[in-house]
C-alpha cells in the first residue's frame, strides 16, 4: 500500500502544480470530468429507458452496467473530479506533502469546474433533442424526482457510502498491475455504487442540469436540487476524505520511535546493574 500512497501524493502534487500554473487549464479539466459523466449517463439511461417503460426489474442493472466508463474516461482522459480529490488531497495533506490551504483551494476550484461542465453538457443535450419527447425522459425524471425527495439523513448516508466506494475505485487500481485489471476494478466498483442507489454529488449535478434543460415535472425544484447537492457534497467529503483518504493514511503511517529519554534511562539502568555486579 505504501507505493499506492506515494502515487496518490504524486497525483496531489501534480494537481497542485496545474492549478498554480493555469487556473483555466485546471477548470477545463474539471469541466471535462462532468462532461465524461454526462456521456456515461446518456449511454446508461438511453439503454435502460425501454426496460423502465415496461417496468422491468432489469432497469437498475441496465442503468448501472456501463456507468464505470465515466471513471475510465476521467482517469485516462485527464479529467478532474471533486469526489476523487477529497480522498487524494486528504491523504497527501495528512502525510504533510500538501497543506490544508492547497486542499481547500483544489476542492473549491474543482467543484466549480464540475458545475461548469455539467451546465455545458446539459446545453448540448438540450439542443440535441435527445430528451425533447417526454417518453424518452421518463426514467431520467423519475430518478431525479426520487433524489430530491429523499430526507436529509438518507441523502447524507447514501453520499458517504457512495464516495467511500467511488474513492476505492480510485484507490484499488493503484494496487493492481495492468491497465486491463485497473479498468475492470473501476467498472465493477462504480457499477456497485450506481446499482446500490447511493448519491454522488457530481453525477447528481449532471442529472439535475439535464432535467432542468428539458420539460420536467413540478416535483423537480431548485430548492430540492440545492438541498440534495449541499447535503450530498458534505456526505461525499466524509466518505472520500475520512473513510478512504484518512483511513489509509492512518493504516500506512509508521510507528513512532521510542523517545530518546526512555532509551537513556535504559542505558543508565544497564550501567548501574554492571557496576553492582562488579562490586
Amino acid at each position: 500500500m505504501n507505493e499506492a500512497v506515494q502515487s496518490v501524493i504524486g497525483m496531489a502534487k501534480s494537481k497542485k502544480r496545474i492549478l498554480e500554473n493555469s487556473l483555466l487549464q485546471y477548470v477545463t479539466r474539471a469541466a471535462l470530468a462532468s462532461i465524461f459523466i454526462g456521456f456515461a449517463i446518456i449511454l446508461c439511461y438511453r439503454l435502460a429507458e425501454p426496460f423502465f417503460d415496461v417496468k422491468s426489474p432489469g432497469t437498475s442493472f441496465m442503468s448501472a452496467i456501463f456507468f464505470g466508463a465515466a471513471l475510465v474516461l476521467i482517469m485516462f482522459g485527464g479529467g478532474e473530479l471533486f469526489t476523487g480529490n477529497t480522498m487524494i488531497f486528504t491523504m497527501s495533506t495528512l502525510k504533510k506533502e500538501t497543506t490544508w490551504k492547497d486542499t481547500v483551494s483544489n476542492w473549491i476550484t474543482c467543484y466549480a469546474g464540475n458545475i461548469i461542465g455539467a451546465v455545458i453538457f446539459a446545453v448540448f443535450i438540450h439542443y440535441s433533442g435527445l430528451f425533447s419527447e417526454k417518453d424518452s425522459s421518463k426514467l431520467l425524471m423519475s430518478v431525479v424526482s426520487t433524489k430530491v425527495s429523499l430526507t436529509t439523513t438518507q441523502m447524507l448516508i447514501r453520499a458517504i457510502l457512495c464516495n467511500w466506494l467511488v474513492c476505492l475505485a480510485f484507490w484499488i487500481p493503484l494496487n493492481v498491475k495492468g491497465d486491463g485489471a485497473k479498468i475492470a476494478s473501476m467498472m465493477l466498483l462504480v457499477f456497485g455504487f450506481v446499482i446500490s442507489g447511493y448519491e454522488h454529488s457530481i453525477a447528481n449535478m449532471v442529472l439535475f442540469a439535464l432535467s432542468l434543460s428539458v420539460s420536467h415535472p413540478d416535483t423537480i425544484t431548485m430548492a430540492g436540487i440545492a438541498h440534495n447537492l449541499i447535503t450530498v457534497t458534505i456526505g461525499n467529503m466524509i466518505g472520500g476524505g475520512l473513510f478512504v483518504g484518512g483511513l489509509y493514511a492512518f493504516l500506512t503511517s509508521k510507528k513512532k520511535e521510542k523517545a530518546p529519554v526512555l532509551l537513556l534511562e535504559k542505558r543508565e539502568a544497564s550501567k548501574a546493574e554492571i557496576a553492582a555486579e562488579s562490586k
